[in-house]
């Protein structure tokens, strides 16, 4: 074999081994598929805290009557609440019966009906020089609002139940507690009040004891023909509120406060 032939035999095989080489670099180095794409989607952002309109404020946008006192840690939780309880006891600050009888119950509006119709309505509101308003629930959990009256050198109190809704605030009151002011105590008058009604309540189921009623001789013999007997007792007193005196006793057996007022 002449020098020009192994020459040529191996370029041959220098080519062939190229190929072979190139051929198999393709196949080991070809790119592998590009991983998928993860896109991260952010959380949604959580529910925005209930808010309410700060007393103050609310004051000023209903133009409630500044002698109408409502303390921020005294308001409702609930800004529909916060509203009609303002709104409320604006109606007696301005003697406004008619808007007044609007959030009334049934028969707490015939009461004021009839103190309208006497006059003790206008004479007693317009000697009010302050309401001090404060709210909470009754042991079995309803909405209430305590209102103390000052009226004139004295002052008067009455508690409400209420309720709010698309058709607007109902207030019924409470059965009030002969001498109440004397009575209550604590801070939260509102626990302290059907502390009270409890008690009351507990007498009314007392079983009755035995007495003898007193007897007024006018004339003639015990007993006889022009003599007038006349029970003993103190006649009950009215509670003497604006808007008529509470009817609605509690419910019976009601939940008692978590302890006593302090």
């Amino acid at each position: 074999m002449t020098s020009h032939e192994t020459r040529l035999l191996r370029l041959v095989g220098a080519a062939a081994a190229c190929a072979v080489v190139a051929t198999g670099s393709i196949g080991c180095e070809s790119s592998p598929p590009p991983p998928p794409v993860v896109t991260r989607v952010a959380p949604p952002p959580p529910p925005p805290k209930p808010t309410v309109t700060p007393i103050d404020q609310l004051m000023v946008q209903l133009g409630i009557d500044e002698r109408v006192q409502l303390l921020e840690e005294d308001a409702p939780a609930k800004e529909d609440d916060r509203r009609a309880v303002l709104e409320f006891f604006d109606t007696f600050a301005r003697s406004d019966a008619t808007a007044l009888g609007t959030m009334l119950s049934m028969l707490d509006r015939l009461e004021l009906e009839d103190l309208v119709r006497s006059g003790a309505w206008e004479k007693t509101t317009s000697q009010i020089t302050r309401i001090h308003v404060q709210t909470g629930e009754s042991p079995d959990g309803q909405a209430c609002a305590l209102a103390i009256f000052y009226v004139g050198l004295g002052h008067q109190p009455q508690l409400w139940y209420y309720t709010t809704s698309i058709d607007g605030a109902t207030f019924d009151a409470v059965a009030t507690p002969p001498n109440i002011m004397d009575k209550l105590s604590g801070s939260d008058w509102i626990a302290a009040w059907f502390e009270l009604l409890e008690q009351e309540l507990a007498l009314a189921y007392k079983p009755d004891e035995e007495f003898v009623v007193p007897q007024k001789i006018v004339s003639g013999k015990r007993g006889g023909r022009g003599s007038s007997v006349t029970p003993g007792g103190a006649p009950a007193s009215p509670t003497g509120t604006p808007g008529g005196p509470g009817r609605r006793p509690p419910p019976r057996n009601p939940r008692r406060p978590p302890g006593p007022p302090s």
